[in-house]
């Protein structure tokens, strides 16, 4: 049951990030030298869309609010925005 919860939260996530990544010129607003904590709360600021996605998903699993938290329960889902949000500073 647990794995079919984190599919479907992973299948939702991928549907959204496209979304979310369609402005380049948005998505380039990271600071080089962020810890990987400011970079994700840096890229959620910025794509409340992917944050609310995320937080209703924590909430579903009996979690808080707290979308750092759930991203660290998923490591997966974690790297992918990662990779997003440093997709232009590297």
């Amino acid at each position: 049951m647990l794995a079919g919860g984190l599919l479907s939260a992973l299948a939702s996530l991928v549907i959204v990030l496209p979304v979310a990544s369609a402005d380049p010129q948005q998505q380039c607003n990271t600071t080089v030298g962020q810890t990987v904590s400011q970079t994700l709360q840096s890229y959620l600021d910025r794509h409340p869309d992917v944050k609310q996605q995320l937080t209703a998903q924590s909430q579903a699993e009996g979690g808080s609010n707290n979308v750092i938290d759930y991203l660290n329960r998923h490591p997966d889902i974690r790297q992918h925005l990662v990779d997003l949000a440093n997709k232009c500073t590297s």
